[in-house]
């Protein structure tokens, strides 16, 4: 864990990373100059995964972002409501890691995918105590319906990680 991140949660997403991406497609698809937006960013630690790689984020967040990233220049943090804020213009990531309901983020994620708001998205989805299986199930079913309705084709892939607890992570990708 290098010394300058803000949290723990970095080893989340670069996991996710690893498992969801090979290493080709991280230098093709995770290079400097590309645009990022992190929903739920504080304290900061996807936020930081992602401009350590030279990519240009804006962290959405309520809460202070701390450490390095906090002052790095890659980064624009904007206390808003990371629920409801969009970006002015596409960006290539869309990641989140917001605690909310499971549902309320995987339609969250599958409209920036449909609405062209991102073109990838890596995201975790926090599970009730019970009936974990079907809920991934659900939301997994809500994220298809909304990429079917605006008829943009997405491949989606669910997996619980090794950082997960009761979680899984989620890669959705445009495929137009």
């Amino acid at each position: 864990m290098p010394r300058d991140v803000p949290s723990r949660s970095t080893l989340k997403l670069a996991e996710a990373i690893g498992t969801f991406l090979t290493e080709d497609e991280q230098l093709r698809l995770l290079r400097p100059g590309l645009r990022a937006v992190d929903l739920g960013a504080a304290p900061g630690g996807w936020t930081w995964q992602l401009a350590h790689r030279g990519i240009r984020v804006t962290a959405v967040d309520n809460g202070p972002m701390k450490g390095s990233v906090a002052d790095d220049s890659l980064v624009t943090h904007l206390r808003e409501d990371g629920l409801t804020w969009r970006p002015g213009r596409p960006v290539d990531w869309l990641v989140c890691d917001i605690v909310l309901q499971p549902i309320r983020i995987a339609e969250l994620v599958a409209h920036w995918i449909a609405d062209g708001d991102a073109r990838r998205a890596i995201f975790n989805l926090k599970l009730p105590m019970k009936k974990r299986y079907d809920e991934v199930q659900r939301c997994a079913t809500r994220m298809r319906e909304i990429t079917d309705r605006a008829h943009v084709k997405a491949k989606l892939t669910l997996k619980q990680l090794y950082h997960d607890r009761e979680e899984v992570t989620g890669y959705l990708v445009r495929q137009d």
